[in-house]
């Protein structure tokens, strides 16, 4: 029997991070989470999620620094939608080498459908 897709949330917002491992939860992910750009390194080192939820704006490390963390500490191929409250444009998803971006607030099920696609091609 093949596990539970893990999807790990990185997000400063308590209430977001609580909504969303719900969500990813009763669509039957393994959802974790991270309030601080070092413990999603640390987190991905360890656990290698499946997906990774990353909210770019927040206090301490930037996103762009949390995406570089992350791909030099063994989970380069995690993929990683940016969770933003402004559009991202797609010539920025290609700099940052992520697989794509989710507009705050959003569609539940157009994420979901995106998080299950992304998962799909990376297992």
């Amino acid at each position: 029997m093949q596990s539970k897709p893990v999807i790990l949330v990185v997000d400063d917002d308590l209430p977001i991070l609580t909504l969303m491992k719900n969500i990813l939860r009763e669509f039957g992910f393994d959802a974790r989470v991270a309030s601080t750009g070092a413990a999603a390194v640390q987190s991905a080192r360890e656990t290698r999620p499946d997906l990774i939820l990353l909210d770019m704006k927040m206090p301490g490390m930037s996103g762009q620094e949390v995406i570089e963390a992350i791909r030099e500490s063994g989970a380069a191929g995690v993929p990683i939608l940016i969770l933003s409250g402004e559009p991202v444009p797609p010539s920025e998803t290609a700099r940052l080498g992520v697989a794509g971006a989710v507009q705050k607030p959003f569609d539940v099920m157009a994420l979901i459908e995106q998080i299950r696609a992304h998962v799909s091609a990376a297992r």
